[in-house]
């Protein structure tokens, strides 16, 4: 089955490459380039399936009494008849098995009281006191919630995750003259693969060093963060400590890849080592990588385990945990027996490891559970020259110079903040600052709450502001159209830079939605694009979720190579939580890594301890010098650390309380967006279902929101799909605004964004012709290099 979405009113391009990449297709009329590979993200749930819990007929009472129309009496039927209403179409989600499966991924606790969620027994409710009736309708309600806030996630929101987010790698083809093509097979997904977390293969090898018939023969290896130079240890922080000749024998042995057994050879060279480990010089283990090489690495390193008999103890373990895991994936859909599957690698995880099967209980986007699953898309896309040429005026004449720009104020602040303390550092008389002071100074100008990277959003947004011409007269409005051809010239002025700030920042990603009724709407050309979100001056592509999900992942590396060439990446510990490997970037294969505290996955050839390397000043130039003639501006080293700010700058457009739609050509560039409180929103005191409800109602009209909305309150990660009219979808909403009114008070954001495209524009189709949100991640790269 082949669908033709889109045709092309556009003249035939050439179709030639720019330059002589073999990666990248021309943007046209620019010298811009985009990558050809493409991730298309989308949901494993239909769109139209937020629809289940509206209730336009009861919003309508509701408005009516707020209006003076109707009685409070009127609001409470209308009530009960939508929640009625609700409370069935929970009912028959949580009968789902695509939906029982799908939670019982993400909560096996949840899945399982919802499995014996059924429908109100009137004779046995008729039995009970009034408290416990009171007890059972909260039980239900709150069951009846649980099912809106994972049904809306599922349906709504392209989180790539399990077969409820699957990915697909699409082509961005210039020659195609439909705006795109897809090709869906006969099920939801080519693939799915269940993989283990990080955390539980650390788990794994630490119950091997608490065996005694294998520790001996596990490696060891000095701390990446530390070296050894002219016979001193060098730590971050302290004075180099000078080594005696054993300690200096031993740690000379310590290569990652000799076991502990060899390296302790006597008595001496045993306590030493002992004493090493101990005072967190040296670690032993297996240096797994953090990202999802790690599985294979461990397998490698202990079957090179020279001793038999702890080689076969080591490997049975593993053996033991993957038929569990096995079973895991052989039970794919089936929830019962998949919650069966979970409980049994649970079991053998715990009682191989000693440790406990679960972490981080409650929290949101971390890997909870010791395996998680990532699947393919049953579906080849194509995506056509209508969708490039639609984009090249807005990112070729404007969003491409300003996301340059601001990679280049970045850069520049930061060189400034880099140059105040480097002075501030460095001691009278010296020449140079050791990088770990630098190192820890730096960190509050990344993290902290005053950082120069908040200046540069702060003045995007005024140049922002003065280009497209928001100011308070056009505030109120709700709509801008705005012609690209006839900003470049103020954009070129206001956005004035001529190459990018760093080697990573050629790169600019945008998030895309397209936006149609349906195929026949497409073939005729009828689309709107939205932006998502701007990830300036980050290769969103570079993430081990997308990149071993791709049919060639050395055509990546290839690419990565040579649009950005090496880089220096931090080499992060595991309680980073803003990283992890799932998401872990593994393109750079030759990227230098930095390490500055323990961490996995240190590779002898590219590490780069920060005790190794020093900051001097050249020529007025701050420059890190290190080992084997090492000489690199200092910018180089934390531009990936600060680059991440990038994308702030974008998000900080329109901070006032409303921004209208601003559309530029055929793309949506900035949707209307409203911006109150947590106080301001009138929902936190509400008690019972009739005022919280008639709250909602009175905050949509005071704010002039339309029925749905994607709501981001301060003290949560992602935004939640909010329905306005829909009673359920009220009390989720609620809940987060009391939650956040009670950890942090009224003063938390809270941020309204239309929802663009909506669940009937929803163009994406699977073999049944079902539509499902999407959203096209690309990357744009510059034509010009950091000087």
């Amino acid at each position: 089955m082949v669908i033709p979405v889109g045709g092309r009113p556009f003249p035939a391009l050439a179709g030639e490459r720019v330059g002589d990449s073999e990666h990248s297709v021309p943007l046209p009329g620019t010298d811009w380039t985009v990558w050809e590979d493409a991730i298309l993200r989308s949901t494993g749930f239909p769109a139209d399936g937020l629809g289940l819990f509206s209730a336009p007929a009861c919003a309508a009472v509701a408005d009516a009494f707020l209006e003076g129309r109707a009685s409070e009496d009127d609001v409470a039927r209308a009530l009960d008849t939508a929640i009625a209403d609700a409370g069935r179409a929970a009912l028959d989600v949580a009968a789902d098995p695509l939906f029982r499966e799908a939670l019982t991924w993400q909560n096996l606790g949840m899945a399982r009281q919802l499995a014996c969620f059924g429908p109100p027994d009137p004779v046995r409710e008729g039995a009970m006191t009034g408290k416990e009736l009171r007890r059972a309708r909260h039980r239900r309600r709150a069951r009846e919630s649980a099912v809106v806030r994972y049904w809306q996630r599922y349906c709504g929101k392209n989180d790539t995750i399990g077969f409820f987010g699957p990915v697909t790698w699409a082509t961005i083809d210039p020659d195609a003259e439909r705006a795109v093509t897809i090709r869906p097979g006969a099920g939801l997904l080519r693939s799915r693969k269940v993989d283990y977390e990080f955390w539980a293969l650390e788990a794994y090898v630490t119950s091997l060093l608490a065996d005694p018939d294998v520790a001996p023969w596990l490696p060891a290896r000095l701390h990446p963060h530390l070296a050894v130079r002219d016979g001193h240890l060098l730590q971050p922080g302290k004075d180099p400590v000078p080594l005696d000749d054993v300690e200096a024998e031993v740690l000379a042995l310590c290569d990652g890849v000799r076991p502990a057994a060899e390296i302790a050879h006597d008595l001496r060279h045993a306590a030493v080592l002992d004493r090493l480990v101990e005072d967190g010089v040296v670690w032993q283990g297996v240096n797994m990588p953090y990202n999802a090489r790690a599985e294979g690495v461990l397998r490698a390193a202990l079957d090179a385990i020279p001793e038999p008999a702890a080689r076969e103890r080591a490997l049975a373990g593993l053996d033991r945990l993957d038929r569990a895991r096995a079973a895991v994936a052989d039970a794919a859909g089936d929830p019962d027996a998949l919650a069966d599957a979970l409980d049994g690698l649970d079991a053998e995880f715990t009682a191989l490891t000693g440790a406990d099967a679960h972490r981080l209980g409650g929290q949101m986007y971390v890997g909870r559970r010791v395996c998680f699953e990532d699947t393919v898309r049953d579906l080849d896309a194509t995506i056509g020259a209508p969708i490039l040429e639609a984009l090249s005026g807005p990112f070729g004449r404007v969003l491409l110079p300003a996301a340059r720009w601001v990679s280049v104020a970045l850069a520049d602040a930061y060189d400034e903040a880099f140059r105040d303390l480097y002075e501030r550092l460095r001691e009278p008389g010296a020449d140079s600052v050791p990088m770990p002071v630098l190192w820890e100074a730096v960190q509050p100008l990344i993290t902290g709450t005053d950082r120069p990277g908040d200046a540069v959003a702060a003045e995007f947004a005024r140049r922002w502001d003065e280009l497209v011409g928001v100011d308070a007269a056009t505030a109120g409005e709700s709509r801008l159209f705005l012609d690209s051809a006839e900003l470049a010239e103020r954009a070129a002025v206001l956005f004035a830079a001529d190459r990018p700030g760093w080697p990573a920042a050629r790169i600019q990603s945008p998030d895309l939605h397209i936006g149609a009724v349906g195929a026949d709407a497409l073939a005729r050309g009828e689309f709107t694009l939205v932006l998502g979100e701007m990830h300036t001056a980050w290769p969103t592509l570079d993430s081990a979720v997308f990149t071993d999900r791709h049919p060639d992942p050395g055509k990546l590396r290839d690419a990565a190579a040579d649009d950005i060439g090496p880089q220096f990446r931090p080499l992060y510990p595991t309680w980073w939580r803003q990283y992890t490997a799932r998401i872990a970037p593994v393109l750079g294969e030759t990227d230098r890594q930095i390490a500055f505290t323990a961490a996995p996955g240190a590779d002898p050839a590219r590490v780069l301890p920060t005790v190794t390397l020093t900051v001097v000043d050249r020529d007025g130039t701050l420059e890190v010098i290190g080992p084997d003639g090492l000489r690199r501006p200092l910018r180089d080293v934390f531009c990936l650390l600060f680059g991440f700010l990038g994308a702030e700058a974008f998000k900080r457009i329109g901070t006032g309380a409303h921004h209208p739609r601003v559309t530029m050509d055929r793309l949506v560039v900035v949707r209307e967006t409203w911006r109150t409180t947590v106080g301001a929103t009138g929902i936190a005191p509400k008690k019972g279902v009739v005022p919280e409800y008639l709250a909602a109602r009175r905050l949509r009209a005071s704010l002039g929101l339309p029925d749905r909305v994607f709501a981001k309150v301060g003290t949560e990660i992602k935004p939640t799909y909010v329905d306005f009219t829909g009673p359920r979808y009220v009390s989720a909403f609620a809940s987060i605004i009391r939650s956040a009114r009670d950890s942090f008070g009224d003063d938390v954001p809270v941020t309204f964004t239309e929802l663009l495209p909506g669940p009937e524009e929803a163009w994406l189709e699977d073999a049944e012709g079902r539509r499902y949100s999407s959203e096209l991640r690309i990357q744009m790269v510059d034509p010009e290099r950091p000087a």
